[in-house]
């Protein structure tokens, strides 16, 4: 549609019409004058003050199909779903060679008001007869036919999440954003709270409401307005929204907006920080972050699992995947300093528009919208599991969360079973037509399942030796491949004792850690558990060898360097793992031989024999760097290759004939843990 974003940067678009014109303007008025006002308003993304002018226009000129698109454009923006139906079909039957994406547009709105089967015919159509230049649009439209096969599949999920939009105290006539829990019983929310239907700004009138950060606080079930969140935050000048908190409630960031001279609404990310009970003047996030030619918004904090760093999600439009995609940055809080950018991939980003990000640190699941993957119209909620550009395929959560409007702003609360979203569905507290505006639903999973893992952490050779302050870190483990993801570490205490929480229908790993031991590791799955329960998994440790490790059962053909099958079997299970557990540790490869042969000729086949389990080990995956092959020969017999009096001694030489490994330091803990977030 030659440029339109639906619903792009509605936030902070005032959904009530600003305009220096009285309706006497209308009246007196001649039908040139009232398209081109309304052409001028669209031009300065205000559609409220467009219908005003190509409503009476279209009525007196009916033969006019590129002011009809335009005016169907002008209730698809301000999200009055049913008239942009009628109207894209309206100037579609009046000429469509003139306006032939008009029944693209009709097909979508037919989707936005649930009928599926109708929007799947007219895409169908406007993919075979569309012959203008938009071919991204008719490349979409083969897509949405898909999409429309798919929503039985969307529809038919089951929950049991229970639903409620939140009071008039805190849901206005306008529209209300980005409610996120501060703790179970506070929220902070974004509203321009005015109950004012028609607000109309003469010149010489004090300047327009602006949006802005609010709490309301939960008594008795029920969620009430609190007031303005910190007299710091809102800012007459700017709309003040999409607050979120690192994971340690240190810093807040939110966003800022204003006009710019070409009447675009460009965003920035600010950050404050907190000062005992009070919290710093906000900041501005530097230019690597606030590009002044792109907007910045709705950013979503995780932290690096292993450095702690904060990891910033945020929407923008600088060039990407699609039209808004999402971005992350991530805070180098040693060097205090925010790093380049990188977009999160195609795989969370369509060639559409994607927004309100929202990181789960638990599952390390990102939750966001996006009109791209298709859904039960507008924006759906989808979720995917990973870390920076590493992700599963996004899932489309379903309803009651989705509808056929937009469903924006999900969040968790720290209960976990609790939540918020925004949508702009059907009854709500709505300015002028039923869909135009959001407001904020609490949900509720009356499924939720707590499980609680707990363990013990003792030395292997006597499990009555606790170990302290061992590092226990879990990881969640793709349900598509045996990829891992790092999302917390907790601590054993004097006991040796650990706790943590985790998710149903998951497989987690854990590996424990402490100087001065081996690494161990164990499984854990909670993909069969259908209630709330605790889950023990007690682990042991092993303290580091000075001597080498033997490796037993490594056999080679005689006279041969190359594994065997039950060679590479025993490699995986003993120091494969190991090393997989400890991936500080540099590894010397040992082997040996038996006295048969000349010195030189055994030093070589051992060489030969201890580079081939290096090799091994480096095809599956361990850094070249942590290994060093050293082949002994026949220098280092442990038993005799010869019986007293002089004979062949079988069991001796096979005893000399081994492979065995030294752990001979430790790489830089920076070097390992330098792309967790990449």
């Amino acid at each position: 549609m030659r440029g339109i974003r639906i619903v792009v940067m509605f936030l902070f678009i005032q959904a009530v019409s600003f305009s220096q014109q009285d309706s006497a303007l209308i009246k007196n008025a001649k039908g040139k004058t009232l398209r081109q006002l309304g052409k001028n308003a669209m031009r300065q993304n205000d559609p409220n003050t467009a219908i005003y002018y190509l409503e009476p226009y279209t009525k007196n000129y009916k033969k006019d199909a590129v002011a009809k698109f335009l005016l169907a454009e002008s209730y698809l923006k301000v999200r009055d779903y049913e008239r942009a139906e009628r109207m894209f079909l309206n100037a579609y039957n009046t000429d469509k060679k003139k306006v032939p994406e008009a029944l693209y547009f009709h097909a979508l709105m037919q989707k936005s008001n649930g009928k599926y089967d109708s929007a799947k015919v007219n895409f169908q159509k406007f993919k075979k007869e569309y012959k203008g230049s938009e071919k991204a649009l008719k490349r979409q439209a083969s897509k949405e036919i898909g999409f429309c096969d798919s929503i039985s599949k969307i529809a038919a999920i089951k929950s049991k999440i229970v639903i409620q939009r939140l009071d008039t105290s805190i849901n206005k006539v306008n529209v209300e954003a980005a409610a996120l829990s501060i703790d179970e019983n506070s929220m902070l929310y974004t509203s321009l709270r005015t109950e004012q239907r028609e607000y109309i700004s003469e010149e010489g009138e004090e300047k327009p409401k602006t949006r802005k950060l609010y709490l309301a606080n939960r008594k008795n079930n029920q969620w009430k307005f609190a007031g303005e969140f910190g007299e710091q935050f809102n800012d007459e000048d700017f709309n003040t929204g999409n607050a979120c908190f690192s994971q340690d409630k240190n810093r807040i960031y939110f966003t800022r907006c204003k006009l710019n001279n070409q009447n675009e609404m460009i965003c920035a990310i600010y950050v404050s920080e907190k000062l005992g009970s009070a919290w710093s003047s906000p900041v501005k996030l530097p230019k690597v972050v606030n590009n002044p030619k792109y907007t910045a918004t709705m950013p979503a904090v995780t932290s690096d699992p292993v450095k702690g760093n904060d990891v910033i999600y945020f929407v923008s439009d600088r060039k990407g995947k699609g039209k808004l995609d999402i971005w992350y940055t991530i805070y180098d809080k040693k060097n205090k300093v925010y790093k380049e950018p990188r977009n999160a991939g195609v795989k969370i980003n369509s060639s559409q528009n994607e927004m309100s990000p929202f990181f789960d640190n638990e599952t390390r699941t990102l939750y966001y919208s996006s009109d791209g993957f298709g859904g039960l119209g507008g924006f759906d909620v989808f979720k995917a599991q990973g870390n920076g550009k590493k992700w599963e395929s996004p899932v489309n959560v379903g309803p009651p969360i989705n509808s056929g409007a937009d469903d924006l702003y999900y969040t968790l609360s720290p209960n976990r079973h609790e939540g918020f979203f925004v949508s702009n569905r059907k009854g709500g507290n709505a300015l002028k037509n039923s869909t135009c505006c959001d407001d904020i639903y609490t949900f509720k999973n009356k499924d939720y399942i707590l499980i609680n893992l707990k363990g013990n952490i003792s030395e292997s050779l006597n499990d009555q030796i606790d170990i302290q302050d061992a590092v226990i870190e879990i990881y969640l483990k793709n349900k598509d491949s045996d990829e891992k993801f790092l999302i917390k570490t907790t601590r054993s205490d004097k006991q040796g004792n650990y706790q943590a929480k985790l998710e149903a229908g998951q497989q987690y790993y854990l590996i424990v850690k402490k100087e001065g031991y081996l690494g161990s590791s164990g499984e854990v799955s909670t993909k069969e558990i259908i209630s709330s329960k605790d889950i023990v998994e007690d682990l042991q440790m092993v303290k580091i060898p000075k001597t080498p490790i033997h490796i037993p059962n490594i056999n080679y053909e005689y006279d041969r360097s190359k594994l065997m099958p039950q060679s590479k079997i025993v490699l995986d299970t003993t120091i494969l793992r190991l090393m997989n557990n400890n991936p500080e540790l540099i590894v010397e490869i040992q082997s040996h031989t038996d006295s048969k042969g000349s010195d030189q000729y055994n030093m070589k086949l051992s060489q030969r024999r201890a580079e081939e389990v290096l090799n091994y080990l480096s095809i599956k995956g361990i850094d070249i760097k942590r290994l060093k092959a050293k082949g002994y020969g026949e220098s280092a017999p442990v038993a005799p290759n010869e019986n007293p009096d002089g004979t062949d001694n079988p069991e001796g030489r096979a005893k000399n004939r081994r492979a065995a490994f030294k752990i001979i330091g430790v790489i830089d803990s920076e070097l390992i843990n330098d792309s967790v977030i990449e």
